[in-house]
């Protein structure tokens, strides 16, 4: 018996929601080695100045902080 087949063997055994648990954690694997066997992530620098004109963010950003930090207070 392949690891497939005793993978899905044990699953059906599971309730619906640990299954769910065990298809998210396949999902995550799958996605993590993609993208570690395919091209390296794109820079954070390609992000910068994408929130420049946006209305949530257009104080200055030491004052979204404090207002976060005095949020949390």
């Amino acid at each position: 018996m392949s690891t497939a087949d005793t993978l899905y063997e044990l699953v059906k055994t599971l309730p619906e929601e640990h299954a769910n648990l065990v298809l998210m954690f396949a999902e995550f694997l799958r996605q993590r080695f993609q993208s570690d066997a395919g091209e390296p992530p794109a820079p954070l620098t390609q992000y910068f100045g994408t929130l420049k004109n946006s209305p949530n963010f257009n104080e200055d950003p030491v004052e979204i902080e404090r207002a976060m930090r005095r949020e949390w207070h």
